[in-house]
């Protein structure tokens, strides 16, 4: 008569025909997996448990996690650090991801502080963030609800704000601030292309990853329009605002968001605001009047584009891909495209793919390693539909971002260094 076979995992117990305990013997094969065989001779097959399978078990029951998880230290499969930044309704933290140990950013919006508004914006950011995918975008990797709070995981840009390295080391030499602006610039063309306006472009959400990619975050104002849709609603910050938004008139979209790329790259090259203003009033009269001072050692072709890109005219005003053509920036917009180029650094893909023929070879690697952590294509497959509200979704995106990641820093030149100028302390408008 057959034996009963009893195989112990770290959470399961699985149970076969009879057998009396006394011929029951126990050895241990490795730390995830504990087997009770018949004999040395007849071993049962030792279950194993994977390394998905053992953090979604410990997420339901290892004391140490639901005591983390209760205290606001976890949440889902990251463990929260530090906090990264702090705005109106939300707070970002530090994430490490349990599975692939991959540092994220996590924005904390408390629901009980949101109002009608909010929660509308919040569904458009989500919402945008999920459409568009770009080298200089940040990228969205899942969303976690709760009864009280809602969690974006984001990617972690490891440098901060760009407005924290202004406001601390001063200006910009150009040639640095080319390399981030024209990477900026090809954001706002790619969002542009796919009829969305950011319409809160600004140094604080601007990010920098530690090798010198700049990232366009905090969509929570961005919008779908057609091309010559017009808009009603006063958005971001009045510093950055176009003259159009302070006429109580309808605007386009674009050139909206050419004007806060214009007083960017001001303040990014001189360390101060084009338009300053002790008080609202006297802010918006600044940027009515169109009137900025550059600095007498600012290039021709810097000071030509800036001119350009703040002219009072919505219609007089640059296009982006204008401005990606200009004299001062078509040199770096073009090594840039380059650089983003998906055919030979790999193409971003948010969502498995569902045929075969599709696959590409970064997301062939995606699934091995997904595998080995005990995500199959079976699982992705059904959880691809759920996009960012499934954490096995979540993974892939880490684990497909890393593997771009990789690839374009392997590829990536090494940067000349020049000789920069002493930093000046950054000035800027009382208005935030």
């Amino acid at each position: 008569m057959p034996g009963k076979i009893i195989v112990w995992t770290s959470n399961y117990l699985i149970y076969t025909n009879r057998f009396s305990k006394q011929h029951l013997k126990r050895t241990r094969d490795d730390d995830k997996t504990m087997t009770l065989c018949e004999s040395p001779d007849e071993k049962a097959s030792p279950v194993k448990v994977t390394a998905y399978r053992k953090a979604i078990d410990n997420l339901e029951n290892d004391r140490k996690w639901l005591s983390d998880s209760a205290i606001g230290k976890r949440i889902g499969l990251y463990k929260l650090s530090g906090e990264l930044g702090k705005g109106n309704f939300s707070q970002v933290k530090t994430g490490f991801h349990e599975l692939t140990k991959e540092r994220v950013a996590i924005k904390i919006l408390d629901k009980t502080k949101l109002t009608a508004k909010a929660k509308k914006m919040l569904s458009r950011e989500i919402s945008v963030m999920e459409s568009i995918h770009h080298q200089n975008i940040i990228r969205l990797f899942e969303v976690i609800e709760t009864y009280t709070k809602y969690y974006l995981v984001m990617e972690h840009a490891a440098a901060g704000e760009l407005f924290k390295k202004l406001i601390t080391e001063g200006k910009m030499h150009e040639s640095e601030a080319k390399t981030i602006f024209a990477q900026l610039v090809l954001a706002v063309q790619h969002l542009h292309d796919r009829s969305i306006v950011h319409r809160d472009i600004k140094a604080e959400n601007v990010f920098l990853s530690s090798r010198g990619v700049a990232k366009l975050g905090d969509f929570g104002f961005s919008i779908k329009v057609s091309s010559d849709e017009k808009l009603e609603t006063f958005c971001g910050s009045p510093p950055y605002a176009a003259p159009e938004l302070f006429l109580d008139q309808r605007y386009v979209g674009r050139p909206v968001d050419v004007w806060s790329l214009g007083v960017l790259l001001f303040f990014m090259t001189t360390a101060t605001m084009p338009f300053l203003g002790e008080s609202m009033a006297s802010l918006r009269q600044s940027i009515l009047s169109g009137k900025i001072i550059t600095p007498t050692w600012m290039t021709q072709p810097l000071e030509n584009l800036i001119v350009s890109m703040l002219n009072t005219s919505s219609s007089d005003r640059l296009r982006i891909d204008q401005v990606l053509k200009s004299e001062w920036l078509k040199e770096a917009s073009a090594y840039q495209n380059r650089f983003n180029n998906n055919a030979v650094y790999g193409h971003w893909c948010a969502f498995p793919s569902t045929s075969s023929v599709d696959v590409t070879d970064i997301e062939l690697n995606a699934r091995r390693a997904l595998e080995a952590l005990g995500i199959s294509k079976v699982m992705l497959d059904e959880h691809g539909p759920r996009g960012s509200r499934s954490n096995i979704v979540a993974t892939y995106r880490i684990v497909v971002h890393r593997l771009l990641q990789q690839r374009r820093l392997m590829g990536q030149p090494t940067t000349m260094s020049v000789n920069k100028p002493k930093k000046t302390k950054s000035r800027l408008c009382a208005i935030t």
